[in-house]
């Protein structure tokens, strides 16, 4: 059975910086105007020009090119989710993006999709203390919304990196909710088992889950989140490790997967959210 990481101080700040790719909007409707193109539309100070490159979906994704037919139907409003440490050699940086293909005349329309997409960047060591907070936070606040055309240009390449307080968690109470998960659910022993498997081998794997397992990306992070909390400081593969929801493909490591639209067979215990 994978130990317990110790606890540590009551709470802790989190800076992250924010990226954001795609083309700027005007109006109530958020809709494109016919001279805008491709870009980065917001930067954190923080961040430099060279992370541009770096921090774009394909590069998170480990793809040649996002095609709007390898984000899950279900999660095609929304887009697609992926948490992990950036690939970049010795990245001491973690990154959650969502992604997306919206209609250029604007949310609920009928135009030409564009890809939108919104990325943060936390330091890799505030990824691997609190990834239940992390994630709980992306999912329910990181969305891929196209910067105004209106906003000061120096503004939107300057920007504050956001802050929150997050509260560690204490690892008996952890414990707890897993062993409970264990008995009640059918997600707590594969999701051990995956992890506890993938440090003895050392190989690629991923663990998909669909909408017969979770009622929802969000209870889906939850529980990830809770599993990925119990690891260990000593956990091998640490840096390996993906969170990904919506997107019909895995990057190479240990990858956890939520594809809404994918069901079990009948009969099958679903997970409230």
């Amino acid at each position: 059975m994978l130990s317990v990481a110790p606890k540590g101080d009551e709470t802790a700040e989190i800076s992250l910086e924010r990226l954001h790719y795609g083309k700027l909007a005007s109006g109530a409707t958020l809709s494109v105007p016919a001279t805008e193109g491709y870009g980065v539309t917001l930067r954190s100070r923080n961040l430099r020009p060279a992370d541009d490159r770096l921090l774009s979906p394909p590069q998170l994704m480990a793809l040649r090119r996002l095609e709007p037919d390898l984000v899950d139907p279900a999660s095609r409003q929304h887009g697609a989710f992926l948490a992990r440490v950036s690939p970049e050699p010795n990245s001491r940086r973690a990154v959650f993006l969502r992604a997306r293909f919206r209609p250029e005349d604007g949310e609920g329309g009928h135009g030409r999709l564009y890809q939108q997409s919104a990325v943060w960047s936390v330091a890799a060591a505030d990824w691997r203390r609190h990834p239940a907070a992390l994630l709980a936070m992306a999912g329910s606040e990181l969305e891929a919304l196209p910067d105004l055309a209106t906003e000061n240009e120096d503004i939107r390449y300057s920007a504050a990196p956001a802050r929150y307080v997050v509260r560690f968690l204490d690892p008996q109470d952890i414990w707890l909710v897993l062993e409970d998960s264990l008995e009640k659910t059918r997600w707590a022993a594969p999701v051990l088992e995956f992890l506890a498997r993938g440090a003895e081998t050392g190989e690629d794997a991923t663990l998909t889950f669909g909408a017969d397992d979770f009622a929802s990306e969000a209870a889906f992070l939850n529980a990830i989140g809770l599993a990925l909390q119990f690891l260990p400081a000593s956990y091998p593969r640490w840096r390996e490790i993906s969170v990904v929801s919506g997107l019909r493909h895995a990057p190479q490591g240990l990858c956890f997967r939520y594809l809404p639209s994918l069901r079990a067979a009948a009969g099958a215990t679903s997970i409230a959210a």
